[in-house]
């Protein structure tokens, strides 16, 4: 049998979300740096956010993990603040006293991530703030060896959600991802599932 594909992403639509985007206004700009291995990975979530937030720059590191200068001079001329875990990072709520300015968030496993901070110091000169508190992760079919370790999509969820106090107005975007997860949950089966990946 021939599998059918979307016309707008080209995934075959047993795996296509597009039906579930909704665009949504966000007031604090979003900026993805996407490592490349996260941009052939078919269950990765920053498309799911570049597709339904209004204000989103998706943009994917293609030379291992060294950012262009061109690439990078985009990033910094907008003066984000840097989105990301660590001992030098404030607490977001520092930020909902401050006018609205782009969130940075790197798409990458943990280790990956690491370094792409290592090997572009540039970053060490950005405001830096991590989110505290958050509820486990709902993207379970990716491990990793954090304990609050969230994916891409729900850190940028809750990240909008707590500077524009607005509770549910980004839901729509993990029910993407909950939708994504459940087809592939279907595929993988429950046994596989569950010695796999919770």
């Amino acid at each position: 049998m021939k599998r059918v594909h979307c016309p707008q992403c080209t995934r075959p639509l047993t795996a296509c979300y597009c039906h579930l985007i909704e665009r949504v206004v966000n007031d604090w700009p979003v900026l993805i740096l996407q490592h490349a291995s996260e941009a052939r990975h078919a269950l990765g979530t920053a498309r799911i956010a570049a597709l339904s937030l209004e204000n989103c720059a998706l943009a994917t590191v293609s030379n291992g993990n060294q950012i262009s200068k061109q690439t990078m001079d985009q990033i910094l001329s907008c003066a984000p603040v840097l989105i990301y875990p660590g001992a030098e990072a404030a607490p977001i709520s520092e930020l909902l006293d401050c006018s609205a300015r782009p969130l940075l968030f790197l798409d990458a496993t943990w280790r990956k991530s690491r370094r792409l901070l290592h090997e572009n110091p540039e970053f060490t000169h950005l405001p830096r703030y991590a989110l505290h508190d958050m509820p486990a992760s709902r993207y379970r079919i990716r491990r990793s060896n954090q304990l609050d370790a969230v994916s891409t999509i729900e850190a940028i969820v809750h990240t909008l959600e707590l500077l524009e106090a607005a509770p549910v107005k980004y839901a729509s975007l993990l029910n993407a991802m909950d939708w994504m997860i459940a087809q592939q949950s279907s595929h993988i089966g429950a046994s596989r599932l569950q010695s796999n990946y919770e």
